[in-house]
């Protein structure tokens, strides 16, 4: 059977947070100089040497067989899927089938890769190797056509969900804690994060620093109100930024709006498709005599309002 195939990228990614002080070495072997991927002429080898430091941490190892376990099931090994990049990103892909004389039958299957950036010195690239792991393992696929995506959730889910922004910098923050004991405090943005009574890394904090956008304050209000989910965010402030999306250059809460938006771009620009298809031709029409051309439309008109008002 012939397919239709539509495809949407969705890409997660962070900014490098390292500092130049406060550095240990896992037995002289991590450089905060040269960069991971001159450890060997071969790709493969410089990211075994970061995965085989990353495992020194107990973190570390149940990441890498949750990583390795996920890659199997796309029949994958963990070298197909960890890769150099110009960035640290998860990049996942959702494919989208359906047959052109059935539109109303579609299917999906997600696939996720994870880059490492090539330019960071080995200490950071590790780090960043928890960050994306946690990604690649811990988030849960998301369905944009789904009718009930919304804006909201996608938000909170991007950062408070299970393997979103927070999860993963609280696991690299672990990662550092267990690997270079002593030290998390040194790192700039772990040390936010620290409750100064237990000294252990806090949630709440985490959260909450997400959640400072500095100057963006004002324009992300007006734009949630506009979209009657501003009483959603009780969080959201204007203190300084904490951390910053390096995929949009802008806090994560914003650049989460933008992804939202980019994300139903596409998916409104692939549904206007499957309309054209679905009565494109009186045969086809027939073939989908059971399917509420009328209804299709309305929910394409309703969920793409939105994006035509941004």
């Amino acid at each position: 059977m012939k397919y239709c195939t539509l495809f949407i990228f969705i890409t997660f990614s962070i900014s490098t947070f390292a500092g130049s002080d406060g550095y240990l070495f896992i037995e002289g072997k991590l450089s905060t100089t040269k960069k991971w991927i001159e450890f060997s002429s071969k790709e493969k080898l410089s990211l075994k040497h970061l995965f085989q430091n990353l495992a020194k941490s107990k973190t570390g190892r149940d990441l890498i067989r949750s990583a390795n376990k996920q890659a199997k099931s796309y029949g994958k090994t963990l070298y197909d899927v960890v890769l150099a990049g110009k960035g640290s990103i998860t990049d996942t892909t959702l494919i989208r089938r359906f047959s052109p004389k059935r539109p109303d039958q579609v299917s999906y299957e997600t696939r996720s890769k994870v880059y490492i950036n090539r330019y960071l010195n080995e200490y950071d690239a590790l780090l960043d190797l928890a960050h994306e792991l946690t990604h690649f393992v811990h988030r849960k696929g998301f369905n944009p056509y789904d009718k009930d995506f919304s804006l909201s959730e996608f938000i909170v889910s991007t950062i408070e969900g299970n393997g979103g922004e927070v999860h993963a910098f609280m696991t690299e923050c672990k990662v550092l804690n267990e690997l270079f004991p002593g030290k998390l405090s040194t790192r700039f943005n772990c040390n936010k994060i620290m409750n100064s009574q237990s000294g252990k890394i806090s949630r709440d904090l985490a959260i909450k620093r997400f959640y400072s956008i500095g100057p963006y304050y004002s324009k992300f209000k007006d734009k949630l109100d506009t979209h009657g989910i501003a009483d959603d965010f009780p969080l959201v402030s204007n203190s300084e930024v904490g951390f910053v999306s390096s995929a949009y250059g802008m806090p994560y809460p914003v650049a989460a709006y933008h992804e939202y938006i980019t994300v139903l771009s596409k998916v409104c620009e692939n549904d206007k498709k499957r309309i054209a298809y679905m009565g494109k031709s009186s045969g086809i029409q027939r073939s989908v005599a059971s399917v509420d051309i009328t209804k299709v439309k309305k929910d394409y008109l309703d969920r793409c309002s939105a994006v035509d008002s941004d």
